[in-house]
């Protein structure tokens, strides 16, 4: 591992700015009865960024690295603490969410106070989906984008590519839940059909987006 880093192990400022990066994360999980230690959760972060050389990444590389490390190093430290892999899953996305809910909120209060609340999550949502899933890390393609329908496929996935090089494929499934949060957020209004077959070694991820049915 230290073959790859071109980082200064011993540089303690460099290796604090690297902690924070994960704060606003760690902050927010929580292990319930778990004795799990956070700050192994932080060490761990620091040298996997530190080995990925993610100061160097650009800011798409850097947002999946900051997601993806956490999500191996929390999986990693909850199995250490006799945490179920399921249980676990539920505590990094729920992490997650947490990390991500005040940028949602504002977007699906626009959304709400809008004539058409799911035309509005479209316009919305496509530009962070185009930002973050390029096509050089997902080879994200939309197949039908419009007021009643929004799809889009991935014939690749980064994270399920990182996870496999880490050597644990059963963490892939954590990364897709991470893709579902901006739903999850919003099912009053949005329903989705997820067929994702990178779980499961597969070559593909379709999301298929339409506007929820009144209840």
């Amino acid at each position: 591992m230290s073959e790859k880093t071109e980082a200064h192990p011993n540089d303690v400022e460099a290796q604090e700015s690297i902690g924070q990066r994960v704060d606003p994360i760690l902050e927010h999980l929580d292990a319930g009865d778990a004795e799990v230690d956070k700050t192994l959760i932080r060490k761990k972060f620091i040298d996997i960024w530190q080995y990925e050389n993610g100061d160097k990444l650009d800011d798409e590389g850097q947002y999946l690295t900051l997601v993806a490390v956490f999500i191996y190093n929390a999986h990693n430290v909850l199995d250490e603490a006799n945490v179920r892999i399921d249980k676990a899953r539920s505590m990094i996305v729920a992490a997650l969410a947490a990390w991500k809910k005040t940028e949602l909120d504002k977007m699906i209060e626009k959304e709400k106070a809008s004539e058409n609340p799911f035309k509005t999550f479209v316009e919305n949502h496509q530009p962070q989906v185009d930002e973050t899933h390029t096509w050089e890390h997902f080879l994200l393609e939309h197949k039908k984008v419009d007021d009643t329908n929004w799809v889009y496929k991935m014939k690749k996935c980064w994270f399920a590519q990182f996870f496999i090089r880490f050597g644990r494929t059963d963490y892939i499934e954590t990364a897709c839940c991470f893709d579902k949060i901006p739903w999850e957020a919003r099912k009053d209004y949005v329903d989705l059909k997820l067929n994702n077959l990178f779980a499961r070694l597969g070559s593909t991820c379709q999301f298929d987006y339409k506007p929820a049915k009144d209840k």
